[in-house]
């Protein structure tokens, strides 16, 4: 059964710069303010819906929201004025039962400029009468998107298939839908404005596309962006580079056998400057399938958007494609072996912010002659982690610092057996962080054959005093070549990423086997006052010790090198604290992307 993924910009760029950031977790919604206060004024209150109501596909009932001229089916809605501190409750009810849910949100119409920042809000919810259980780790707590004529609409946790996200299972067959809201807090703040400025950079321009190759739902055809490991199927594909503002390109995408059905489909131009962030966008687009004219509705949706698609975080969706956001500009293809878009890029201006001043990241002077701690740090493919220090949700004292967290696909969050080997520094020398005994669970890397991020932290202030060198991964014992290990910039305390497949200098590193059960990377220290001895306090423990420290042996650091660089160093130094961690922890409530995190979720539309 088809469904009707939607995609939530500001959510959407959040993760992906999250994710690239070394956060593993989904970002809530943030907008840059100056200063936040809780909203005062009333707002509506309803509940956004898409379904069947005859039979599959025919989108009899729609509602967008109370007014607007989209809505269809005979449905009973039961609305709320409400502010801040109230609670209310709110009502669909169907003529007949519902033969399919395509999106279900509870929302709150607010008007466009109001800056949300924060939203602090109690969701429950009854279908035919009966309590449904709510997953609220299933996606973000809340987001803008606009729903119907509201621009500015806040969507709650609660709903189904949104963003991707299955609050609930798919509800069917019922006749009424009730949400009782509390709504204890909105934070509101001012966004910084935007100098625009005509784009002089080049760009990319391809076919995004997602569909079935054999049978429905296969999703035996994926193209995300031309080397995106996730792209499936026998598919040819022409893209354009270096397109300027002013040039006319065609690109193309062929498929070895008739396409069975199309999930989602759009044009994507990519600025090659990823600094750069688009404010404006004009372009004409013309569509052929199977080399006859294909007509574009303009007005279905945005003409534009910038959505992160495959690697690209910075992607810029063009009006032309199919199940787009939500957007149909064409009718749904099938049966068809070849689409082309013809594009004139008319104009492109970016913007920075105005009068914008970086912040500059506070740290500590560091105690020259006090110890620290350094803990490994890992990511695999299908996002089972332990996270950086650094990181306030999933970091240094939580329970999932711990252990090694398996997120999957699914609401249900367990812990992976391993054994963490952290080590105190204390003094100039080499060192050994790692882990052993890692049962990975089975299809970690049934879709990719390396880890998506291999680090490690430290508690030691980012003040430039202190500096790691000679930097050596092992994984089962055997050390890896090719390495070339960067400092996280911007973190408060230094941290040493070896591989991120969001970062491209990262992306690739030497040969390694997967599934593996032992990983150890040594690093030399320099910048203290005194040499390293045998460490006489065990790292700060982030957990009971379930087996005893071993002693650190050290021998004289080399001299110094500057940053983090890779170089054949001898193993001296020994981990401080041991901890074995297994078991099952569920996650709390979270806030992406990823997830979705965009396109690291499955590519569900």
């Amino acid at each position: 059964m088809k469904k009707l993924w939607k995609k939530v910009l500001s959510s959407a760029m959040a993760a992906m710069l999250s994710l690239a950031g070394l956060s593993m977790l989904p970002a809530m919604s943030t907008v840059s303010n100056a200063e936040e206060a809780t909203y005062g004024e009333e707002f509506t209150a309803y509940i956004g819906f898409g379904g069947d109501a005859a039979e599959e596909n025919d989108w009899g009932l729609q509602y967008n929201d109370p007014e607007n001229a989209g809505n269809a089916g005979d449905i009973v809605a039961t609305n709320a004025t409400l502010k801040v501190g109230d609670t209310v409750t709110i009502a669909l009810e169907f003529p007949s039962a519902v033969v399919n849910t395509w999106w279900m949100a509870p929302v709150l119409a607010l008007p466009e400029d109001a800056g949300v920042t924060a939203v602090d809000a109690e969701v429950s919810l009854k279908i035919d009468g009966e309590d449904v259980a709510i997953d609220a780790a299933a996606g973000d707590a809340w987001w803008v998107e606009a729903t119907g004529d509201y621009a500015g609409a806040v969507r709650l946790a609660g709903g189904f298939n949104e963003w991707g996200a299955q609050y609930i299972a798919e509800p069917a067959g019922f006749t009424k839908v009730e949400y009782t809201i509390t709504v204890k807090d909105i934070k509101t703040g001012a966004s910084e404005a935007l100098e625009a400025s005509d784009y002089a950079g080049t760009s990319t321009l391809y076919i995004g596309f997602g569909g079935d190759a054999a049978e429905e739902n296969d999703w035996g055809l994926q193209y995300n962006d031309p080397a995106n490991a996730g792209n499936a199927g026998d598919i040819t594909a022409v893209n354009a580079e270096g397109l300027k503002v002013g040039d006319t390109v065609s690109v193309s995408l062929e498929f070895a056998a008739p396409v069975v059905n199309v999930w989602w489909m759009a044009p994507v131009l990519v600025l090659d400057d990823a600094e750069a962030t688009a404010v404006s966008v004009d372009a004409t687009v013309a569509l052929k399938i199977d080399d006859a004219d294909v007509a574009i509705d303009a007005a279905a949706g945005d003409a534009w958007w910038a959505e992160g698609t495959g690697d690209y975080a910075n992607a810029l969706r063009l009006a032309g494609g199919f199940n787009e956001w939500g957007a149909q500009y064409i009718a749904e293809p099938s049966g068809f072996s070849k689409v082309e878009y013809t594009v004139t890029i008319n104009s492109i201006q970016v913007g920075t912010p105005a009068a914008a001043e970086e912040e500059a990241v506070q740290t500590e002077p560091v105690d020259l002659g006090g110890t620290y701690n350094a803990y490994i740090g890992l990511q695999g493919p299908k996002y089972t982690f332990r996270d950086a220090y650094d990181n306030e949700a999933t970091g240094f004292g939580t329970d999932f610092f711990n252990q090694l967290t398996f997120q999957g696909d699914t609401a249900e969050k367990t812990s992976v057996p391993a054994t963490f080997n952290d080590v105190q520094i204390a003094g100039n020398g080499t060192y050994t962080v790692g882990a052993t005994d890692i049962a990975w669970p089975d299809d970690e890397f049934s879709d990719q054959d390396y880890m998506n991020l291999i680090f490690f932290s430290t508690d030691i202030p980012n003040s430039g005093e202190i500096t790691i060198s000679d930097v050596v991964l092992k994984i089962n014992g055997s050390e890896v070549s090719d390495i070339n290990p960067q400092f996280e910039e911007g973190s408060a305390h230094m941290q040493c990423n070896i591989q991120n497949i969001w970062v491209d200098e990262l992306k690739t590193i030497g040969y390694y086997g997967v599934p593996f059960s032992s990983i150890e990377i040594s690093f030399t220290v320099s910048g203290f006052n005194y040499d390293a001895a045998v460490a006489e306090e065990p790292a700060a423990e982030p957990a009971e010790t379930t087996e005893p420290a071993a002693e650190s042996t050290t021998e004289e650091a080399p001299a110094a090198s500057s940053g983090c660089s890779s170089s054949s160093a001898e193993l001296i130094g020994t981990p401080a604290n041991n901890t074995d961690f297994a078991g099952v922890f569920g996650f709390a409530a979270i806030a992406a992307v990823g997830v979705a995190v965009v396109t690291l979720i499955k590519k569900f539309r």
